[in-house]
């Protein structure tokens, strides 16, 4: 039943929510940490947290007419591993950028996720 399934689009739209909203707990961690106008180092731990969670926003999404899939399962457990890996990885700033980037970017990839995601839905 193809017609049941999640479109990639939903998928992607998820993708861009969830890759802004770790760009916001990064943001509100940064400026607690921190302080305001900080710059926020850019690191590869941080890249790779940002690609777990790509990950998981985009294969999270389920349609109630699908069951879980042997891909989506394992696609979420790389997720996981992905995040637990992060540890082990150097914590280098690759590069400094403002905090407002930092959310800037974040707002942009949820107005762009929700865009993609209504885009698909049925026009009634």
């Amino acid at each position: 039943m193809a017609w049941r399934k999640v479109p990639a689009g939903i998928r992607i739209g998820g993708a861009f929510v969830a890759l802004g909203a770790v760009m916001i707990v990064f943001g509100v961690i940064q400026l607690f940490n921190g302080g305001l106008l900080q710059p926020f180092a850019v690191t590869p731990r941080f890249l790779v947290i940002l690609l777990a969670a790509a990950i998981l926003g985009g294969f999270a999404t389920v349609s109630k007419y699908e069951n879980s899939s042997r891909l989506q399962v394992i696609a979420l457990a790389v997720a996981v591993i992905l995040v637990f890996a992060s540890r082990a990885l150097p914590n280098d700033p690759i590069i400094l950028i403002e905090q407002f980037w930092l959310s800037l970017w974040a707002v942009t990839a949820i107005i762009c996720g929700l865009i993609i995601r209504r885009s698909l839905m049925p026009k009634a």
